[in-house]
């Protein structure tokens, strides 16, 4: 007997509200986008799989939250978007050599791409978490890639590549290093090189 088996996915329809936004310090406008991969039989959805994405996004800002910051606002007060980027630099950091201007530049970047100061204390802890190996990085994305919007993941890759490449000179290993970044956000290769090249005329 023939069975036909694959996924679907189930968009949900956006829900909107008003919410105490901590990045603005002010009420704003908030979208929470959510869908979800289904496992399917002759096309009908018989189990659920996994969240595709589940995120709270201000509308003034457009930072990314856990949903739960809607019921539990003191303790999911943090943007997932700055809390990737953050980690996603420190580890680039960690990689390429923590010197003065390595840092600089990471505290440069992440508020271009945030509005948010950094300081060389913020990033020693981020450091000693990384080097510590309690958190690898890329498992780390990936449990929290659902959180996210496109968008942001387009950020993270090229805030990623610019540090990258002010580091060295880009060889193979760096560009699979920022591959496997963006892979980890489930962004494709062709993706992931278009953003490259279309964002700072990366070969």
């Amino acid at each position: 007997m023939f069975i036909l088996m694959g996924e679907a996915e189930k968009v949900e329809p956006v829900k909107q509200g008003s919410f105490d936004c901590p990045n603005c310090q002010a009420s704003q406008q908030y979208a929470h986008h959510q869908s979800t991969a289904y496992f399917t039989v002759f096309g009908i959805k018989v189990a659920k799989l996994n969240p595709l994405e589940n995120f709270v996004m201000c509308c003034g800002c457009r930072s990314c939250f856990d949903p739960q910051i809607l019921q539990s606002p003191e303790n999911f007060s943090t943007a997932i978007d700055q809390l990737l980027l953050f980690r996603v630099l420190n580890y680039l950091l960690s990689g390429y050599g923590d010197t003065i201007h390595s840092r600089s530049r990471l505290q440069s970047l992440y508020q271009e791409f945030t509005g948010v100061e950094k300081s060389n204390i913020d990033i020693d802890e981020e450091q000693a978490l990384i080097n510590s190996g309690c958190a690898p990085t890329l498992p780390f994305l990936t449990t929290h890639k659902y959180l996210l919007s496109l968008e942001k993941k387009h950020q993270i890759v090229i805030a990623a590549y610019s540090f990258a490449s002010g580091s060295c000179l880009m060889e193979h290993h760096d560009r699979v290093r920022i591959n496997t970044i963006g892979s980890s956000l489930d962004l494709s290769l062709p993706e992931i090189e278009y953003l490259i090249v279309n964002s700072h005329g990366g070969e």
